[in-house]
């Protein structure tokens, strides 16, 4: 018997899913765009405070929060909760914690910067036996300005709820998710039919038509003049299909092309047919040159040469009348363009890479731009109304699981854009994508395969969906919905699930003259359908602007017309570019300070090295330090390393930290002098570690490099709290090669952590990190520390947890018979029998207490804040009356009827079609695994995985004594210990 299972079921009673917290607030309360009627100015501060009382045990509290044109910190009865830029998105956050039972308090600091600047605050404290307590921001909210005088705070309208409350969640995948879906359409006699799709309440979805078995699997598809619907097979050749009237049948099917192969994009403008064909490697024109409905002329506009997986996607026609092509990696990037990116890229400097890419021409195929570079695999591309272009690329499933993954997103495809992918998959030591100097991504989706997007401005949808990008996943089967609203010279994005269905490979999309959406599935030799989405809901009324919709949107056409004008730099060159764009170095809107630095690196250094080194405005300097960096002029190093130097690092905003450390990753440290080095060491050193897991990746980095003693200790004692499997494995990664700072106990004590990741969930590539961290960190031990740490260096030497004696029967505890007793919690109980008891129970092998325990499970530290101790005792002996969902077990049915109830476990491989779970709590290794695919359905089980009567093999003294311990947080010097 062990009683840390029961302890799981106590703290996951504690941690309910932000969704379910969301569904049972029956007031729906939303939250307001506030600011203070003072200090409203570029630069103002304003401070907001708000309190509420809790009077009974709550469960979980979830905190949203936002900032629109200001930097904001949150606290949280005293505590920093968290700390967003002007720009950041808005931030979904756990902080049940921080919330305790009586009088708390909430306080915003606020900073505004250019822009119509405001915040926003919602706080969900679930209660254990009542509704849900909301708290939001709105007038009533007392508001201070700088100088601590109470002012009024003004109410700038609702916040609406698309995009900026829909949860980040909101599109995560679940284990029951099989990425390996898609195999399921291989051979099948017929497409999944819509009865079994999940689709957006008011819409209607139809089959239209099925592949026939010469017809091959489908890719994409494009509308032609006349309304017919064009569809490309995925070998070679092209269908073109009639509609009925009522565009509900297919009535004629014609084969009108069958020499290009594998056509993924599809335009028709200016009288002809444009096609990305990939495996015929090239942009092809087709024309019906002499009326008669069929093309007869087919010309190469453009041979793109590389190889065809990450190939030659889809075609878009821009709102200037240029046809936009987009390009994943295999793809060469092409060196004789006009190029509006970086000269101080790898690429523009010599080097061979693999990048993702859009390039764009005219009608004729006679001029050639590249515009965008650093994406991996982008399927899709598309225009929104105001003429911005947008695509959803994909993640490198190889990195699942590691701190250099980087999950699909959808980005904003800005002139000169480069996204920061270099085709490295693979490689050690691995390649982090994501960095100051890339171009802003707006929004990630997570794991996925990205195919085609479009907007729906074109759809007789409802005005949210018309103005939505839908994106495509291929490997789950489902298409998304992606709502933005304008900000500054971009947007901020949240998605939410329109359509899904098992399996659905969806391929392509795109919008009929009759307003309906229709998508086709396909890919990889799958059965292919056609379908069609129509609305059939009630029509939905318009609501009008708020203050703050109606600022944001005047200030973001003011800032997209800045953008443009500073992208239109990038390929002019003279004196008269850098002043134009230098001012706005230090734009706290992302998208303009980056458009300002590619212009800037686009000119000759010599016109503005020195200006550099001149600049007193922080931020710019900082901007213009990286772009130097860049240029990869090694002369130039130990100056820019020497002027950062002389920045009060301490009291840069975590931005401009992010900028600073990756500046000084692209100076290479380990070449400075000693002096410089050792400097920079002293400042570095006292910054680490931050709050921000981001900049404690780079502060360990390169604290590693200037070989500072204290990154060791300093690193392992995060890496022992953190209960996050990324920042787990960088801290892994990062001190595998450090040459200081190592005692034994600390050798011991890597060892042991790394050891402990054999269950780590990841990718294809995740066993091969753990060997390569274990090879390097091993090849680093000196003869002695070897001997030391013999039995835990070998892989896949794991300690085994101690075999507990088995305990004898005391009796079948009644709650009333311990309840009783509660009050002798007080004083006089025994520390260390409580301390025991808390290991002989495996409790600290699965949750921290205090300073000891596993982070593997639930923290048990601030039970006693949230719970009374009748409640702590009830917890325990009656596990099935609250249980959250991210630790409740699951009722499974498969196909075959057959009922199994478990925990399911997250292990492995993230791709694996494979469910784990475990039916006995009491034997955790005891694993069942069932097929994906013959799971007909799930539910949370309304029992717990905790059985009843773990504490019948405790007596009285030594349950009241493991209470105590709880309460206490491991503390010895709690009253109870007194």
């Amino acid at each position: 018997m062990r009683l840390h299972l029961t302890l799981i079921t106590l703290v996951a009673s504690c941690s309910l899913n932000s969704r379910s917290v969301m569904a049972e607030d029956q007031n729906n309360s939303k939250p307001d765009w506030i600011w203070s009627t003072r200090d409203r100015m570029s630069g103002g501060k304003a401070a907001f405070s708000k309190s509420f009382e809790l009077n009974q045990e709550y469960l979980q509290s979830q905190l949203w929060v936002a900032a629109d044109f200001a930097r904001l910190t949150v606290f949280l009865n005293g505590h920093v909760v968290t700390e967003l830029n002007a720009y950041d998105a808005p931030q979904d956050l756990e902080v049940t914690p921080l919330i305790k039972l009586g009088r708390n308090s909430i306080r915003l600091q606020a900073v505004a910067c250019d822009g119509p600047t405001a915040v926003a605050l919602k706080l969900v404290v679930q209660r254990r036996d009542a509704g849900p307590v909301t708290i939001v921001s709105n007038s009533a909210w007392l508001a201070t300005n700088k100088s601590s005088h109470s002012g009024q705070t003004v109410d700038l309208g609702q916040v609406q709820e698309l995009p900026w409350l829909i949860s980040a969640a909101s599109t995560r995948i679940n284990p029951f998710d099989d990425y390996t879906q898609w195999k399921r359409a291989l051979g099948a006699v017929n497409v999944t039919q819509p009865a079994t799709f999940q689709i957006e309440e008011g819409f209607q979805i139809a089959v239209l038509r099925t592949t026939e078995p010469d017809e091959a699997s489908w890719v994409s598809m494009a509308f032609d003049p006349r309304g017919r619907l064009v569809v490309a097979k995925e070998d070679r050749g092209l269908l073109r299909m009639t509609l009925s009237k009522d565009n509900r049948e297919i009535t004629q099917v014609e084969a009108i092309d069958g020499k290009l192969q594998e056509c993924r994009g599809l335009l028709f403008a200016f009288d002809s047919l444009y096609i990305n064909a990939n495996n015929s490697k090239g942009l092809y024109r087709m024309r019906d040159s002499d009326g008669d409905d069929h093309y007869d002329e087919v010309k190469l506009l453009y041979h793109s040469p590389g190889s065809v997986g990450h190939g030659r996607n889809d075609l878009t026609l821009g709102p200037d009348g240029m046809i936009y092509c987009i390009h994943g990696d295999s793809v060469d990037l092409p060196t004789d363009f006009v190029d509006y990116t970086s000269p101080f890229r790898e690429q523009r400097r010599g080097s061979k890479t693999a990048e993702g890419h859009v390039i764009r021409t005219d009608r004729e195929g006679k001029t050639w731009e590249l515009l965008v570079a650093g994406l991996r695999n982008p399927y899709g591309i598309a225009f929104n109304f105001d003429g911005e272009m947008f695509t959803y690329d994909a993640d490198a499933e190889f990195d699942m699981g590691s701190p250099w993954y980087r999950p699909t997103r959808v980005n904003h495809l800005v002139a000169g854009g480069d996204f920061g992918w270099r085709g490295v998959t693979g490689e050690w030591p691995p390649y982090f994508p994501d960095h100051p100097d890339n171009a802003w991504p707006n929004l990630d989706i997570g794991k996925g395969s990205p195919t085609a997007v479009q907007f729906g401005y074109q759809s007789g949808f409802p005005t949210e969906f018309r103005r939505a990008l839908f994106i495509l996943d291929w490997a789950y089967g489902r298409i998304l919905a992606v709502h933005m609203a304008p900000r500054g010279a971009s947007y901020v994005c949240r998605a939410k699930p329109f359509l899904r269905g098992r399996p659905l490979n969806v391929t392509d999309l795109t919008f009929g003259p009759d307003g309906a959406m229709y998508f086709v599935t396909g890919g990889r030799k799958t059965r292919s359908g056609l379908y069609r989405v129509s609305y059939v809901g009630q029509p939905t009324g318009t609501t009008d602007s708020t203050l703050q919709q109606e600022a944001r949107a005047q200030h973001a056409k003011r800032a997209r017309t800045l953008r443009h004008e500073l992208e239109s730099l990038h390929c002019a060159i003279g004196p008269s570019a850098v002043e134009r764009a230098w001012p706005h170095l230090d734009s706290p809107d992302p998208w303009i300070r980056h458009a300002a630095r590619v212009a800037i690196e686009h000119q000759p250094l010599k016109d503005w090295q020195e200006q550099a080194f001149s600049e007193k405005r922080r931020l710019a300097a900082l901007t213009a330090f990286m772009a130097l960096a860049r240029s990869g002029e090694v002369a130039l190093r130990s100056r820019i390393v020497a002027r950062l130097v002389e920045l009060p690092l301490y009291q840069l905003t975590s931005q401009e930290k992010k900028v600073a450390l990756y500046t000084c990753t692209l100076c290479d440290v380990r070449s400075l002098d000693e002096r410089l080095a050792g400097q920079l060491a002293q400042k570095l050193e006292s910054l680490y570690p931050d709050r921000s897991g981001v900049l404690n990746r780079r502060l360990s980095q390169l604290l590693v490099k200037l070989k500072v003693p204290s990154v060791v200790s300093k690193t392992l004692s995060r890496l022992n709290l953190t209960p996050n499997q990324a920042e787990q494995l960088h801290g892994l990664y990062v001190l595998r090669q450090a040459e200081h700072g190592w005692t034994l106990p600390l050798r011991r004590n890597y060892f042991k952590a790394l050891n402990q990741t054999q269950n780590y969930l990841g990718g294809k590539g995740m066993p091969e990190f753990l060997e390569n961290i274990r090879n390097d960190a091993i090849a680093g031990l000196s003869e002695q520390e070897r001997q030391a740490c013999k039995p835990l260096l070998e892989s896949g030497s794991y300690p085994v947890a101690e075999e507990l004696p088995s305990r004898p029967f005391v009796r079948e505890w009644k709650f009333e018979e311990l309840a009783s007793s509660l009050d002798t919690l007080g004083r006089g109980r025994d520390f260390e029998r409580g301390k025991r008891m808390y290991a002989v129970a495996l409790c600290s092998s699965c949750h921290r207490l205090g300073e000891t325990g596993t982070p593997l499970g639930p923290d048990l530290t601030s039970l006693a804040s949230r719970f009374s101790r009748t409640n702590l005792l009830e917890s325990i002996l009656f596990p099935s009356r609250i249980i959250a969902e991210n630790y409740r077990s699951r009722r499974i049915v498969t196909s075959e009827g057959k009922v199994l109830e478990g925990r399911v476990i997250n292990a492995g491989d993230f791709r694996t079609p494979t469910l784990k779970i475990v039916t006995n709590p009491l034997i955790a290794t005891q694993v069942t695994e069932i097929e994906k695919s013959d799971i007909e359905s799930h539910s949370p089980s309304p029992v717990s995985i905790m059985p009843k009567g773990l504490l019948d093999t405790l007596n009285m003294e030594e349950i009241l004594d493991l209470l105590a311990y709880i309460e206490a947080a491991g503390n010895p010097d709690h009253l109870s210990f007194q």
